[in-house]
């Protein structure tokens, strides 16, 4: 049994879902319209009882007054009783009548038991209350009546038996319970043909995103799942997902395509040179000075590309999705402390840092990346402003945000510039900038952190030697009290 239910239930789990959907439609729809039919047979059957007792109670009736109660025991005369044909007719429409005293003792029985090659077994009750049954006799259903004898006292002193086949009205159950079946059978078969269309109708979404899954490569996640938006169901919510999560694979991987490029690039021209000082050191003895001073400008290179490396990690860590949940920080006291840590740079240049700052100002993020944003734009402001110039630091609450506002006194940028500031290895063509040492990977990671916590960063600036402006932007989280 076991074997067999196994085998079932795999051969169940092997269909698909369209079928799956139409066997259970028609399974639950059989189970109710047989549930339904049972209940409508059994309805109608004991009406059919109820009905044909009637007519059993009628016929006792009309024989009460042909029985005498008035001797010492029962009699009965149907001398002119208007239904005797009934009692002598044959099994098909005939009356079979017997007549018990008190004692249990058959005084009398209709012509018709003559005939009878089967006896007619039957139960006195218990109790004197009228009490039917049915039965088969003579190979036919039969209905029996026992209906209790009452004298003028109310006293028991006999009963009357009368019984009757229900064969015609068997027929009509039996035309009834066919009928049944059939109806049954029929809505079973279209629910389930029904359940299958609309299955495979419904379920058709699903065939074009599987196709359109299958033709989705690596090299080739621009392709989309399309999408009914007439439509919106279940299956629109699962293309639109599944959309979602190819743009999170596109953009993963074009960070990681633009990490990879973006690295050889910027490493060719470093180790380029480095190889070319050593082949040329190599070709013949050099003197301790000449290796030495090859030796710093290899050092030199190397800070470079280390640095470079960094801000890369550093970028590529920001843009990756794997990341853990951000906290509630201060940028009020990551911003005092930032600050205070580059007044002594700021002092070695005769440059002025003002500071003004709300207190208790609180963002969701990571707190490494907050100070990297306001510590890159420290840097950029010490490093791009000349001696005795001045930076002003601000940092306010306004409009549900928190809104950091740096400005200075440097070099400043045109609107050429601007357009690619926030691009990664750009590095304006400015005499002054080309003289400091950067990789042009600062402020693409400043902005890369700003929108990671749903940030907005701009920069302004009246032209080349004017100063710049950069205002940071970022939602106020909820104070602790609220």
């Amino acid at each position: 049994m076991s074997k067999i239910v196994s085998s079932l239930t795999s051969f169940f789990d092997r269909l698909s879902i369209s079928k799956k959907l139409a066997f259970w439609y028609g399974l639950s729809l059989f189970v109710m319209l047989s549930l339904f039919g049972y209940f409508l047979y059994e309805t109608f059957h004991q009406s059919i009882h109820h009905n044909y007792d009637r007519h059993l109670r009628f016929e006792a009736e009309q024989l009460l007054p042909h029985i005498d109660t008035t001797g010492d025991s029962l009699s009965i005369d149907l001398t002119g009783y208007s239904r005797n044909a009934a009692l002598k007719s044959g099994v098909e429409y005939g009356t079979y009548v017997r007549l018990y005293n008190q004692e249990d003792s058959l005084i009398y029985k209709s012509p018709n038991f003559v005939d009878v090659k089967q006896p007619l077994n039957t139960g006195i009750p218990d109790r004197p209350e009228e009490y039917s049954f049915s039965s088969q006799w003579q190979d036919l259903p039969a209905r029996t009546l026992f209906y209790p004898i009452m004298d003028d006292s109310g006293q028991l002193c006999g009963w009357l038996e009368v019984t009757g086949f229900e064969w015609t009205l068997h027929e009509e159950l039996s035309r009834f319970r066919q009928y049944l079946f059939v109806l049954i059978a029929i809505s079973v078969a279209f629910s389930i043909l029904g359940g299958y269309w609309l299955s495979r109708r419904a379920l058709t979404p699903v065939a074009s995103i599987n196709e359109a899954a299958k033709s989705i490569t690596a090299t080739d996640l621009d392709k989309r799942i399309p999408v009914n938006y007439q439509v919106k169901d279940e299956l629109t919510d699962l293309a639109e997902t599944f959309n979602m999560m190819l743009n999170r694979l596109q953009k993963g991987f074009e960070r990681e395509k633009r990490f990879t490029s973006d690295a050889a690039h910027e490493l060719m021209t470093p180790l380029s040179s480095m190889r070319s000082d050593a082949e040329i050191m190599l070709r013949k003895p050099r003197s301790k000075e000449e290796y030495q001073e090859t030796i710093g400008r290899m050092l030199t290179e190397v800070r470079k590309m280390s640095e470079m490396v960094h801000l890369l990690l550093q970028l590529s860590r920001v843009e990756s999705v794997h990341r853990s949940k951000p906290d509630i920080v201060s940028v009020s006291r990551i911003t005092e402390a930032v600050a205070d840590q580059h007044q002594e740079s700021a002092q070695a240049k005769n440059i002025s840092i003002q500071t003004q700052i709300d207190p208790e100002l609180q963002v969701r993020a990571h707190e490494a990346y907050i100070e990297e944003v306001i510590n890159n734009l420290l840097e950029n402001a010490l490093k791009y402003t000349p001696e005795g110039g001045s930076i002003d630091l601000q940092l306010k609450r306004s409009s549900g945000k928190v809104v950091l506002h740096l400005s200075d006194t440097g070099i400043g940028f045109d609107e050429q510039t601007k357009k690619h500031l926030f691009e990664r290895f750009y590095r304006a063509n400015q005499r002054d900038v080309q003289e400091n040492r950067g990789s042009g990977l600062g402020l693409p990671l400043v902005k890369a952190i700003v929108e990671l916590y749903n940030g907005k960063i701009r920069a302004y600036s009246e032209g080349q030697g004017e100063g710049s402006t950069f205002v940071v932007e970022f939602p106020l989280a909820k104070d602790k009290g609220a």
